[in-house]
């Protein structure tokens, strides 16, 4: 029997809702992994002195992150049998240079789109002015219309990138510190659960 759309939202979000977030003892939100061959653990395109981790392990933690909140704290528990001493030290400063980069990348991103929002809304205020001048005056109708539309636009862009756009890159700066500020741990692969 097919179920509703309604059936199967609640069952989802049931689930969903039963799925409780694993924390360590000092209330870090607990993220697992488990290597089993690490051999592409670090990306073969750093540099010699400053290995980060490759993408696909990014990608992974990133993924296993979006459940929970930015803000909050991380300890990412790593199992495996194959990483030796020597690899835990340079693997975890991989980890935390690959997220700080992204970090700061991300805080060149954020400072940018202030400074094109601030002038997306100048242009906008600008033209809207103009507009409102042309249009006082009935100079001519169709243009003071256009610029009307002209700076609309602008000025929505800049409402767009300095509260939509703003907002979702301060989430992942958020995200990118806690993962370069997580407690990591490496431990053997009989520990992890089952």
């Amino acid at each position: 029997m097919i179920k509703s759309i309604k059936e199967l939202k609640k069952s989802f979000d049931s689930r969903i809702a039963e799925e409780e977030i694993v924390r360590d003892e000092e209330g870090r939100a607990v993220i697992e992994m488990t290597v089993r061959d690490d051999n592409s653990f670090l990306s073969s395109y750093s540099a010699s002195s400053r290995p980060i981790i490759s993408g696909e392990v990014a990608d992974y933690l990133l993924e296993s992150a979006v459940s929970l909140a930015p803000h909050e704290p991380i300890c990412l528990k790593i199992y495996s049998d194959c990483i030796d001493e020597g690899e835990k030290t340079v693997y975890s400063q991989a980890l935390r240079d690959y997220f700080s980069a992204h970090y700061r990348e991300n805080a060149v991103s954020l400072r940018h789109n202030v400074f094109v929002a601030w002038i997306m809304a100048i242009v906008g205020l600008l033209t809207l002015t103009v507009g409102i001048a042309l249009g006082i005056f009935e100079w001519v109708p169709v243009l003071g219309e256009a610029l009307d539309i002209f700076a609309w636009v602008f000025l929505w862009e800049a409402v767009d990138v300095f509260f939509l756009e703003r907002a979702v890159l301060r989430m992942k700066s958020r995200r990118y510190l806690r993962f370069s500020d997580a407690e990591i741990l490496f431990l053997d692969m009989q520990k992890a659960p089952n």
